[in-house]
């Protein structure tokens, strides 16, 4: 697999439904993952987590923010082919008339010391709930 190089700079930003479902990507998002937009949006935030993404990792995602609460955590994510790349993500709630409508995704290069240490967690993880 090719590592995609983020730039230090760029902020990855996609919206969901309450569902999980996207349905806004910006454009460095789309050229991170390699995937156009109308690929992108109706596909699960979930389709961008790598193959390797603990379960026990995505449950505790998804039960903080569906919760209301935000989540913030480093995640790596396959685009189209053969890329990947690892991000720091903040994951919050989205807001209309006090009624939660989805989520707000917003990512940004993760640091090597990030990597590493979400490489150690995902193994834990993986190894705590029999995932590998």
């Amino acid at each position: 697999m090719e590592e995609v190089e983020l730039k230090d700079n760029a902020f990855l930003i996609s919206k969901t439904d309450k569902a999980g479902i996207v349905t806004y990507s910006n454009i460095p998002f789309q050229h991170a993952t390699g995937y156009d937009e109308e690929e992108i949006i109706g596909k699960s935030y979930t389709f961008f987590l790598d193959k390797e993404t603990p379960k026990a990792l995505v449950r505790q995602l998804w039960d903080k923010v569906s919760s209301g609460k935000s989540w913030q955590g480093v995640v790596k994510v396959h685009g189209s082919s053969t890329k990947y790349f690892w991000v720091d993500s903040l994951i919050s709630p989205s807001y209309m008339n006090d009624e939660m409508i989805g989520f707000l995704l917003i990512k940004r290069k993760a640091s090597s010391k990030q990597i590493a240490e979400a490489q150690l967690l995902h193994k834990k993880l993986r190894e705590e709930h029999g995932e590998g």
